[in-house]
């Protein structure tokens, strides 16, 4: 019976061995049931996460287009107003020379006037430039003609050019001593009844092409009536 007894603890305690070896067995089984859940709910079959986090790295990424500021049309400061060239034609000369030959000028010239008679209803003047120089000059075009008071005043108006007279518009070539002739000519006092501008005291002239003057306080019986007060161009004789 002893033996018997024997048997039987020794089969207690193999089974207790046991049993203490299945505890830590069930625990660890529970533990990777538990992590092959969360491996199943990380991995199933719908994706989940992992397919999510494919598509979010997957998708093209895109951003909204950057316009660049223009460029400049140009660097550095402005350029300065370009000025416009200055002109190539040349300036008239202040002496033209007609034919080669200067100009007469009012220093070589003496003015005088000559009555040269009546005609219908006009009376008539030569106006005389003489060249009082060593060289000769030339003349063209017609004089400017003024009367003047005693005052220095003007008397009326200047007189207006004419073709009268036997200059045909072309240069007069004065040698020295030679005078150059023109035209003036005004109404007679009795055509006009007597309706004439004051008697004028100095003739003054602007020879063809001067700005200078020449003057006589010689003026031969001249008297404008009618407001009628003409001259005509230079010509190489008397009218």
């Amino acid at each position: 019976m002893s033996h018997t007894h024997r048997r039987d603890g020794r089969s207690r305690r193999r089974g207790g061995r046991n049993k203490a070896r299945g505890r830590p067995c069930g625990a660890w089984g529970a533990a990777l049931a538990l992590a092959c859940a969360a491996a199943l709910t990380a991995c199933g079959p719908d994706g989940g996460d992992a397919d999510a986090a494919g598509t979010a790295s997957d998708a093209p990424t895109s951003s909204a287009p950057t316009e660049s500021a223009p460029a400049p049309s140009g660097t550095g400061t402005p350029a300065e107003p370009t000025q416009p060239p200055p002109p190539t034609s040349a300036a008239p000369s202040a002496s033209p020379k007609p034919g080669g030959i200067a100009r007469c000028e009012t220093d070589g010239l003496a003015l005088s006037l000559v009555a040269h008679g009546q005609e219908m209803n006009s009376k008539y003047f030569d106006l005389r430039l003489t060249n009082t120089g060593s060289e000769p000059c030339d003349l063209l075009g017609h004089p400017g003609v003024s009367l003047l008071d005693a005052g220095g005043k003007r008397v009326g108006e200047p007189a207006t050019r004419s073709q009268d007279g036997a200059g045909d518009g072309g240069p007069v070539r004065l040698r020295p001593g030679q005078a150059a002739h023109a035209t003036v000519k005004t109404a007679g006092e009795g055509v006009t009844d007597g309706r004439c501008w004051p008697e004028a005291a100095t003739l003054l002239v602007y020879p063809p092409g001067s700005k200078q003057t020449v003057t006589t306080r010689d003026l031969a019986g001249l008297r404008v009536c009618g407001d009628s007060f003409q001259v005509g161009p230079v010509g190489d004789r008397a009218p």
